[in-house]
């Protein structure tokens, strides 16, 4: 299988929307779980790019593990924005640019086109 580009860890209630949207998915219930998930993934011969993590596992995988995550110079890990229980977007509407650019420190552009803010 080759490589996939984003992988997200989210809990069950919510695993099955990203499957429908075709990303690839790992249900964790627990930020235990979902440590263990990444700990998976980064370790993995089939390793993402990207590995979004539910915003409440994120923050509770201990500072250890956060700063071992953000050494890595292969694997990007970003926290997946707070949503909300109808569906619409949580706080503001970031897009996978302004989530990458906070997660790295620089802004994206995807289109060479595409004038920079």
């Amino acid at each position: 299988m080759g490589r996939s580009s984003v992988t997200v860890i989210v809990p069950a209630e919510l695993a099955d929307g990203y499957r429908l949207a075709g990303v690839r998915t790992e249900q964790a219930d627990t930020p235990t779980a979902a440590g263990a998930a990444v700990d998976r993934l980064i370790a993995g011969h089939d390793r993402p790019s990207v590995i979004a993590v539910h915003h409440l596992y994120l923050r509770e995988l201990g500072s250890r593990r956060q700063r071992r995550l953000a050494e890595l110079d292969s694997v990007l890990v970003v926290e997946l924005p707070e949503g909300t229980a109808d569906g619409a977007p949580g706080g503001g509407r970031e897009s996978l640019r302004d989530l990458l650019a906070r997660a790295v420190g620089y802004e994206f552009t995807f289109d060479p086109g595409e004038a920079t803010r």
